[in-house]
């Protein structure tokens, strides 16, 4: 529960950091200071710059009731920030009072020390102020953010938990690991449970907590094989939609606002990260581009494994935002048309909690076939985008087992029959997690020998899954364009050049499967028609 220790001392520092001549050394100020209020900070806002001064208060998972409990946390606030926004966390800058007025001082990246009288001084947090709308939110509602530049996202907050993973395995105790998952989640639905009457429906948390339960009873394990394998992050924590931002003239992502105060709600599966984002985007009403977030952080990070634990962290997440707004829709103080948006808000997060963990139903194996330059991968992405699927390419997994980054070249060592065979063994190892969480495996490569398709559909029948064959096709001199464009720009991950087409062509062995579509990517408009006949042909 919220305690806020009296300091008159913090009430004279908020209400002078009000005022423009609190700021010398930021000219903006003299444009105005807006203030806003958190339930742990004040946050001013000049022209240029923003203030964030901590409040005496101790939340329990958090006690900012001392100064030096403050300052400390203002110093990580910046040291972890900059990890992923290093151009927008300006320092800390301490807070004086000097004759009955309020200054802010120069900035610095570490708090001053206490003075000859052991008085420590106040600090605050300093950042650039980012241009209003400009936050993934904000373009989201209006219609500015494109899917690519959440494409971005998934890149970057992939290499940034490549950076930041705590080790193979992560240095904790299976029990602690499993407490540090667990504990949370139990912790969000004892705080739903006590919400007002009449916040809250009591069979919907019902659904949403024995939902939880299930999987935690049935599938710990493998949360307890993620940590071996590494997957546990020194991570963001708080990753939604107001926390992305994308600044006018780039297209590179800024992260702001990881949870600084708290190493256990930081040190977390890397799934639960990107957990939280995707289920904004659905919350949002743009399931699909979650589902599109996430499977480019799978590609980014090679970690198909997420999605046997995902959804369990995307209800956690909604079951997080319901509890706020709960607690929001119950405070008498808060205007009554922000309470009624609260209720619904946590009425709809704790629907997307529950809905998250029920069962998706069989999933099913989609193998996109075809020689070289066929358009294999435009087919296995738009294939993606139309059935929230979740792509998993033999370019990419080669030079993966090889050690190499995708744009590196390989040499005919990747290429020898036992080399392709681990490839294929590779790409259902990576299928297998997707398509046991209901979902839609979708393995792009050229699928040339029909021993390869059969041992496929033998895999997916053992999974009780269904199984199609989508084949690209594209006419030769097109087909050769195309891997002469490729050759020359040297970005792809594949190898397959020009001199190889032949060869593709002559060994592709014709596809005798029962579910099997042909799409010709040279044909004018396919990319309009292809959505419809790939859903068709798993559903027929």
């Amino acid at each position: 529960m919220e305690h806020a220790t009296p300091d008159p001392t913090l009430d004279l520092i908020a209400e002078g950091l009000a005022r423009p001549d609190a700021y010398p050394d930021d000219p903006s100020a003299a444009g105005g200071v807006q203030v806003v209020q958190t339930h742990i900070s004040y946050v001013f806002l000049t022209g240029e710059r923003v203030y964030k001064l901590r409040k005496p208060v101790d939340l329990g998972f958090l006690d900012f009731s001392s100064a030096a409990a403050r300052n400390a946390d203002c110093e990580r606030e910046v040291t972890l920030n900059r990890r992923l926004a290093p151009d927008v966390y300006l320092g800390v800058a301490p807070v004086r009072v000097q004759g009955g007025r309020i200054r802010i001082g120069p900035l610095a990246d570490a708090p001053e020390p206490a003075g000859p009288d052991d008085e420590t001084p106040e600090h605050c947090v300093v950042m650039r102020r980012l241009p209003d709308g400009s936050d993934a939110l904000s373009r989201l509602h209006d219609g500015t953010l494109a899917v690519e530049q959440l494409d971005a996202v998934a890149e970057r907050v992939a290499a940034f938990h490549q950076a930041n993973r705590l080790a193979t395995p992560a240095p904790f105790e299976p029990a602690d690991w499993l407490e540090r998952i667990t504990r949370p989640v139990a912790d969000n639905f004892a705080s739903l449970a006590e919400a007002p009457r009449g916040e809250i429906d009591p069979a919907l948390l019902k659904r949403a907590r024995d939902a939880a339960h299930r999987f935690e009873r049935d599938h710990c394990g493998r949360f307890e094989r993620r940590r071996r394998e590494g997957r546990a992050v020194d991570g963001h924590g708080d990753l939604h939609l107001d926390h992305v931002w994308f600044e006018p003239g780039s297209e590179a992502p800024l992260l702001i606002d990881c949870i600084e105060f708290s190493e256990r709600l930081r040190r977390i599966d890397a799934a639960s990260d990107v957990a939280f984002l995707a289920m904004d985007l659905a919350y949002r009403e743009h399931p699909g581009w979650g589902a599109r977030f996430l499977r480019r952080y799978a590609r980014a990070s090679d970690d198909f494994e997420l999605y046997s634990v995902v959804d369990y962290f995307s209800a956690y997440r909604a079951g997080v935002r319901a509890k706020v707004a709960a607690l929001t829709a119950g405070e008498p103080e808060v205007p009554d048309a922000q309470r009624r948006g609260a209720r619904e808000s946590a009425g709809r997060h704790l629907e997307l909690a529950a809905d998250a963990l029920q069962q998706r139903g069989t999933g099913a194996l989609l193998l996109v076939a075809g020689v070289v330059g066929s358009g294999k991968s435009t087919l296995a992405e738009l294939a993606a985008d139309a059935l929230d699927g979740v792509v998993v390419a033999s370019d990419r997994v080669r030079k993966r087992l090889a050690g190499l980054a995708p744009g590196e070249r390989g040499g005919a060592e990747l290429y020898t029959q036992d080399r392709i065979a681990d490839v294929y063994a590779a790409l259902l190892e990576r299928a297998a997690p997707v398509v046991e969480s209901g979902r839609v495996a979708i393995l792009d490569a050229t699928w040339a020998r029909a021993a390869q398709r059969e041992a496929a559909q033998r895999w997916a029948e053992a999974r009780s899954a269904t199984l199609a064959v989508l084949e690209a096709r594209c006419g030769k001199d097109e087909t050769l364009a195309r891997l002469v464009r490729r050759s020359r720009e040297g970005t792809d991950p594949s190898d397959a050049g020009p001199e190889l087409y032949a060869q593709s062509a002559a060994s592709f062995e014709p596809v005798r499967q029962a579910r099997h579509a042909a799409i010709h990517t040279d044909a004018p408009d396919w990319r309009r028609s292809a959505p419809q006949r790939i859903r068709e042909l798993l559903v027929s």
